[in-house]
């Protein structure tokens, strides 16, 4: 249903041969004893609309946002990216260029060389960014030659090119939307990213929605879709957009992103026979700096910041996003041309060489704990909406086989939820060399819950609802359908399809009906669960290490049309 103070402007008709009233929606307020502890200033879905902003609007004036609070810790992602400005945006992806661009050097130069790949410890958190090559451990190798044998090999990772179905865009109300926006991959990744997180008017949310597809240029998305680089041109050029609180800074940001990402994948191209099990080494200061630019979204970070939200914070959840992403490809990367991986590039493993079943724990526990305020109690930041979303993109697009990943790996994952759920910023969980630390806290016990499957977390937060037995339905699609399946251990591919749509169907229902900040904080939990309670995404780590090799020496991206 429409928002009753929505009123139509001529941004409408710059996006007229689309329709968006599928997206122009009535958001719902939950009850306020509904969610675990406080949660401070949590900002309108469209925050551009009602009469007094309309009249700033008119006025050349943007709506007045924030103020919205500024967290603790975050020390040293606070001092890198300052502001969050787009010109410390830039200054930073430029240094991320400079970094990839003098790895690929060293693998130009030490190619098919002895010397690439001798495992020396950094002498300084200065050294610079190096390539190294990588080997899993023994026992490792072991358990995957015997997995191997009996059938248990990861296929290689999908296109991400399947379409959404039509009862999926019927309820989104995207049938006419240009074809690289109803994949699955992309409609239940920036697109529903940009849905959970809302914008100034629903047709701002549209242009984002465009403008954010440069992510999916290293997935070549330019290659399938020719049509997509006009449309992420016009989405740049959208005037109301523009208009809006973030949106030039978000649009300029973008444009920064599609630099570094083109550059990368330029450099791939060139090297990608020498880079099979080669990984990056990189200090903290410079891990940090390449997996901003890597998670492909500086646009939806310059845009948070413009609007007030804490730099440091939107800076830690945006390198979040990038081990949120590489925990499910630890053991497809070893193999394909991707030396920058997360996991991979901790010092841990750079140092040896060796990818051990101890040391990937360690790595895991560090990331896991990073992520634990932002998905427990700053759920509701824009950012945040977007990590906590990584979860359910695993699952929806077609590209991951998180349920495969999950169910090959779950006789290494942990059984039992942590005790204590933990937290800590990335510049405690590693020192300067990007070493673990082992340095964690318990997390607030206001956010930790009691770590059952469906955990009093939940359970009061469904209460409390009134729609509780619809988004009853959504935790069990996204948490308990898929531990009861992973836990069986039997591989059924008809039941993994039957499960992803099921929980594409339903958010895209939940959305339709307005439960954008219910659905947030239950995706958000379920993300939490699934890196400290039931171990989800540990299980798909240590799936992807019986990746049956198929990309070796090729990029994971459609290179041609």
């Amino acid at each position: 249903m429409a928002s009753p103070d929505y009123i139509s402007s001529p941004h409408e008709s710059y996006w007229g041969e689309f329709s968006l009233k599928g997206i122009e929606i009535e958001v719902k307020t939950p009850e306020e004893n509904a969610y675990p502890g406080s949660p401070a200033a949590i900002p309108p879905y469209f925050w551009g609309r009602g009469l007094p902003n309309r009249l700033m609007n008119l006025m050349g004036h943007k709506p007045r946002q924030g103020p919205f609070p500024i967290y603790t810790g975050y020390l040293e992602a606070r001092s890198l990216i300052g502001d969050g400005t787009v010109e410390e945006l830039k200054k930073l992806s430029m240094q991320a260029q400079d970094s990839v661009a003098e790895l690929f050097s060293d693998v130009e130069d030490m190619s098919g060389t002895s010397s690439l790949g001798e495992a020396q410890p950094l002498s300084s958190p200065v050294s610079r960014p190096t390539v190294v090559q990588l080997r899993l451990s023994p026992d490792l190798q072991r358990w995957k030659e015997a997995q191997h044998a009996i059938g248990n090999i990861l296929p290689a990772k999908g296109t991400g090119l399947a379409p959404a179905s039509d009862k999926v865009l019927s309820f989104l109300g995207a049938a006419s939307w240009p074809e690289a926006l109803k994949t699955n991959n992309a409609l239940f990744g920036c697109g529903m990213s940009g849905l959970l997180m809302g914008a100034a008017d629903a047709p701002t949310m549209f242009s984002n929605y465009v403008t954010d597809m440069a992510f999916y240029y290293e997935h070549g998305y330019n290659h399938v879709f020719p049509s997509l680089e006009p449309l992420l041109q016009k989405g740049m050029a959208d005037p109301q957009a523009l208009g809006t609180p973030g949106g030039r800074e978000r649009r300029e940001a973008v444009g920064i992103g599609k630099q570094y990402i083109q550059g990368k994948i330029a450099l791939e191209k060139q090297h990608k026979r020498h880079l099979t099990n080669r990984s990056a080494r990189l200090n903290r200061t410079a891990a940090q700096i390449i997996c901003l630019s890597e998670s492909s979204l500086l646009g939806m970070a310059a845009e948070a910041t413009a609007r007030g939200f804490d730099p440091g914070a939107v800076m830690s959840d945006l390198v979040f996003s990038s081990p949120g992403t590489d925990v499910l490809d630890v053991g497809s990367d070893l193999v394909n041309s991707e030396v920058m991986n997360s996991f991979l590039n901790v010092s841990d493993i750079t140092d040896t060489g060796t990818v051990s079943e101890e040391v990937l724990r360690r790595v895991y526990d560090a990331y896991a704990a990073t992520g634990a305020r932002m998905l427990t109690q700053r759920w509701h930041e824009p950012l945040a909406r977007m990590c906590a979303n990584l979860y359910t993109w695993h699952i929806q697009n077609d590209r991951h086989m998180f349920f495969r990943l999950a169910i090959l790996g779950w006789p290494k994952a942990r059984k039992m939820p942590a005790r204590p759920q933990c937290e800590a910023d990335f510049d405690e969980v590693f020192d300067k060399q990007y070493r673990t630390t082992g340095v964690r806290r318990p997390l607030d016990p206001s956010y930790a819950c009691n770590g059952e499957d469906a955990c009093d977390h939940v359970l009061h937060f469904l209460k409390h609802s009134q729609e509780g037995p619809s988004l009853r339905e959504l935790w069990w699609v996204l948490v308990m359908d898929p531990l009861e399946y992973v836990r069986e251990g039997q591989i059924d591919e008809p039941r993994e399809h039957d499960i992803a749509e099921g929980s594409r169907l339903q958010m895209a229902q939940l959305y339709s009906r307005g439960l954008v900040l219910e659905m947030v904080w239950l995706i958000a939990h379920a993300s939490h669960h699934a890196w400290q309670v039931n171990y989800l995404f540990e299980a798909a780590m240590f799936g992807s290490i019986l990746d049956g090799g198929k990309l070796a020496g090729e990029l994971d991206r459609q290179e041609h049309s």
